[in-house]
C-alpha cells in the first residue's frame, strides 16, 4: 500500500487534496458519514475532525450526510480545508 492510502472495505476511492497539495486516497463505502470521513483522515493526517472542512464542487460537507447523499462517485477530488480557532 502506498503512503497517503488508506483501503477499506467499500470500493469508491476518493481523492482529498490539502492546500498544499498532498493527495490522501481512501477507497471507502459510499453509505458511511462525512463525519466517519473526517475520523480516517485524522487517523492517516493527525487532524482532528473539528478542525476539518471537506468541500466538493464549491460546497461544504456536513458531518451527517453520507458520501453516496452528495452523488461523489469514485475518483472524485474533496479539498481539505482546516477551520483554526483563534483566541478571545
Amino acid at each position: 500500500m502506498s503512503p497517503g492510502r488508506l483501503r477499506l472495505r467499500g470500493g469508491t476511492l476518493i481523492k482529498i487534496r490539502t492546500l498544499t497539495g498532498r493527495e490522501i486516497e481512501l477507497d471507502i463505502d459510499p453509505s458511511i458519514s462525512f463525519k466517519h470521513v473526517k475520523e480516517l483522515i485524522e487517523e492517516k493526517e493527525g487532524i482532528p475532525p473539528a478542525q476539518q472542512r471537506l468541500l466538493f464542487s464549491g460546497k461544504q460537507m456536513t458531518d451527517d450526510k453520507t458520501v453516496s447523499d452528495y452523488k461523489i462517485e469514485g475518483g472524485c477530488t474533496l479539498h481539505l480545508i482546516l477551520a483554526l480557532r483563534g483566541g478571545e
